[in-house]
């Protein structure tokens, strides 16, 4: 929390590593992002969605982008290229590796292909409360890893 008070008087907390599992509440976080994305790039908000990208910053006109960390991920492993099965004595919850995230206009985002999956991200592994989705490269195979129940963790509690 000292970090993130000090990143605020400075004015630049996008521009900080954000842990979100340290945040009392990251959904609002996240909508603050998207809001102040929306008045940075002069976009309707509802035009905005979430991109998510492992090689670098989400680079998109004046766009907002932060890089997160402190993810957890179940049911699958992640090689920041694209999704894995677990191995038989891999741990069932594996860390996630940081990535950034940016609200960019619709027209511009990923288009929904066989090859992206949208994995929830929880607040923790009771799986209650939900805080938004990450796209995520799975290969040709959803349905493989919706069904192996994959999701992403702030905590593991």
């Amino acid at each position: 929390m000292q970090q993130i008070i000090t990143s605020m008087k400075d004015q630049d907390i996008f521009s900080q590593t954000v842990n979100l599992s340290d945040l009392f509440r990251p959904d609002t976080f996240l909508n603050v992002l998207r809001q102040q994305t929306a008045r940075a790039t002069k976009q309707p908000i509802d035009t905005l969605v979430l991109n998510t990208s492992w090689s670098g910053e989400v680079k998109h006109g004046k766009n907002i982008s932060i890089k997160i960390t402190g993810l957890q991920l179940e049911g699958c492993l992640f090689d920041g290229g694209r999704l894995s099965e677990s191995a038989p004595d891999s741990l069932s919850v594996n860390a996630f590796p940081s990535c950034y995230i940016a609200w960019i206009p619709r027209e511009n985002a990923q288009q929904e292909t066989s090859e992206i999956i949208s994995l929830p991200v929880y607040f923790s592994s009771d799986r209650d409360k939900l805080v938004t989705r990450l796209n995520i490269p799975c290969g040709s195979d959803k349905d493989k890893w919706l069904q192996c129940g994959a999701a992403i963790f702030l905590k593991n509690i």
